[in-house]
C-alpha cells in the first residue's frame, strides 16, 4: 500500500493578508535516527547549507510542488514503510524576471504522522500557516519586497475600482526608479512585487553595477500613476510624495489604499 503526504501551505504576508505558497518545493525526507533536528523554533529560520542538503539527499522519499493554491499532493516511495518524516520547503525570488537567483531551503517540521487509509493506501494531511515573524525572515532571505492595497472611488471610499493599472515609483535622486505595475481584480486590490534592486541602485547603474548601501536607503519613497485599461492616465501623484514620512523608507510589505 503506497504513502501520500498532502496538505496546504500559506504564509501571514502583512496583517490579517495571507498568501498561498504557490510553486513551492515540498521534499520529504525519512527520518534517521543520528540526524540533527532542525526546525522552526520560536520563529526563526534555519536555512540549511548546501552541504546538508547534500547530505539529506540519500533519504529523500518523496517530492513536489504546491499549486496556485498552495496545496500539495507528494506520493512517497515504496521503500518508506513507516516511521518519522521530516518536511522541507523550498522556495526562491523567481518573480516577473522569470530567472531564479535566490533559493532557501529550510525544514517546516520533523513528524510522526499518523496515517489514515484512503482507497489507494495511506494519507497523511498536514497543514501550515506561517506566521508574519518567520515569513518576513523568508521574504528578507529573498530580497521580495511588496506593495499590497485597493483602488476606492473617491465618492464614497468603498466602491472598488476594477481594471485599472497601477504603477509605482520609488523617489531617486537623478532618475526614479520603475518598481513594477498591476491591474486591479474584481475588489479593486492589486499586488506589486518587487526586489531591493529595483530602488537600490545610484546614478552610476546600469553603466556601473553599483547599489546604494541598505543602511542608506532601508526601504523606497514610493509614488503612483493610476492607468485606464486603454491606457489613459487617470491618477498622478506628484514625485515629492515619496519625500513624506508617511511615503519614504516604506517597509518591505506596504499597504496602501488609493482614490480616484
Amino acid at each position: 500500500m503506497g504513502h501520500l503526504v498532502r496538505g496546504c501551505l500559506r504564509a501571514c504576508l502583512h496583517l490579517e493578508f495571507y498568501e498561498t505558497l504557490k510553486n513551492a518545493e515540498i521534499r520529504v525526507y525519512k527520518v534517521q535516527a543520528e540526524a540533527e533536528e532542525f526546525h522552526i523554533e520560536k520563529g526563526k529560520l534555519v536555512v540549511l547549507s548546501s552541504k546538508l542538503v547534500s547530505q539529506k539527499a540519500k533519504h529523500l522519499i518523496g517530492s513536489g510542488f504546491t499549486d496556485d493554491e498552495g496545496n500539495y499532493n507528494i506520493p512517497l516511495s515504496d521503500g518508506y514503510d513507516g516511521g518519522p518524516l521530516e518536511i522541507d520547503v523550498v522556495v526562491t525570488d523567481k518573480g516577473k524576471s522569470k530567472k531564479v537567483t535566490h533559493t532557501v531551503q529550510f525544514t517546516l517540521r520533523r513528524l510522526n504522522p499518523v496515517w489514515r487509509k484512503n482507497q489507494e493506501g495511506r494519507e497523511f494531511i498536514f497543514n501550515y500557516s506561517f506566521n508574519f515573524k518567520f515569513w518576513n525572515q523568508v521574504r528578507t532571505k529573498l530580497d521580495i519586497w511588496t506593495i499590497i492595497g485597493h483602488i476606492l472611488s473617491k465618492e464614497d471610499h468603498k466602491a472598488p475600482v476594477k481594471g485599472v493599472t497601477v504603477a509605482a515609483f520609488d523617489t531617486d535622486w537623478i532618475n526614479d526608479d520603475f518598481l513594477g505595475s498591476a491591474l486591479t481584480d474584481s475588489k479593486g486590490q492589486f499586488r506589486i512585487d518587487y526586489k531591493g534592486l529595483d530602488f537600490k541602485q545610484t546614478f552610476l547603474s546600469p553603466m556601473i553595477r553599483v547599489e546604494t548601501p541598505i543602511s542608506s536607503i532601508p526601504g523606497p519613497g514610493v509614488y503612483f500613476k493610476i492607468y485606464s485599461s486603454e491606457g489613459v492616465l487617470l491618477y498622478e501623484e506628484d514625485r515629492n510624495m515619496g519625500k513624506t514620512e508617511e511615503r519614504k523608507n516604506i517597509p518591505r510589505c506596504f499597504d496602501i489604499d488609493l482614490y480616484i
